[in-house]
């Protein structure tokens, strides 16, 4: 008895509905993707948060410096930089991230937790090293370029809604190949009120570090985004709803 297959119209009817579904699941898919995503940020901010209060238990209650001036180069808080490297183009710099600030407080064996998985290395993106490096800016006012504050200086509520650190990015127009009319994104390392230096990556949303080691999913500031490439979702928090700078 002979078999009888498909007919065209069998198959594209079967290709069609195939599709549908396809295009019914895209959405849920990329939103779990994207809940994927956030859960490992929120987990890279914790592992640091876990760090960073071992670094502060062993220095007293004080922050780090953003930069140490040395002969030799830069001891930036998140790696070591030759003074040859700091003169080099962008993106073929070196780092030694083995002498960050943090990096004796973290398992030598972990996944980049320096790195947030949602962070876009593809498109207008633009190099500073000849790797990936930070995606997490600490807060500036704690740290600031050479005088940091000590934490004890966060106090009572206000350590509820002090940010530590944040998914941090920045909008460079001005280092080659990026230009005003070429902006590009690029890794950052700290964050302050008012600057366009937080990245709302997931979903409009940033994982916030916050003084009492919670870490919160926080919205933009209103009409914060850069004008020049709004797409990459970078703007600045809401300084009545954050607080950067402790009260003295």
């Amino acid at each position: 008895m002979p078999t009888r297959g498909f007919s065209l119209v069998e198959i594209l009817v079967v290709i069609a509905i195939v599709g549908v579904l396809g295009a019914l699941l895209a959405p849920a898919l990329a939103r779990a993707v994207e809940s994927a995503e956030q859960a490992a940020c929120a987990s890279n901010l914790h592992q640091l948060a876990a760090a960073l209060q071992s670094y502060l238990k062993d220095n007293d209650g004080w922050f780090f410096p953003l930069r140490t001036n040395r002969p030799d180069g830069v001891l930036w808080y998140y790696g070591f930089e030759s003074s040859s490297s700091t003169s080099a183009p962008e993106g073929s710099r070196t780092l030694d991230r083995t002498r960050a600030r943090l990096y004796p407080y973290l398992d030598s064996r972990r996944a980049t937790v320096e790195i947030c998985p949602a962070f876009n290395y593809g498109g207008a993106y633009k190099p500073k090293y000849n790797e990936k490096w930070w995606t997490y800016g600490v807060n500036y006012e704690l740290t600031g370029t050479t005088k940091a504050r000590n934490v004890s200086e966060v106090r009572g509520r206000d350590a509820a809604r002090t940010v530590i650190m944040a998914d941090a990015a920045q909008v460079n127009t001005w280092q080659a190949p990026a230009s005003s009319t070429n902006p590009l994104v690029e890794e950052w390392f700290y964050v302050q009120p008012g600057a366009r230096m937080v990245q709302f990556r997931h979903g409009g949303m940033a994982n916030v570090l916050m003084a009492d080691w919670h870490v919160e999913a926080c919205q933009p500031a209103q009409n914060s985004y850069h004008p020049l490439l709004p797409q990459a979702r970078i703007g600045y928090l809401d300084t009545k709803k954050y607080v950067f700078k402790p009260k003295t």
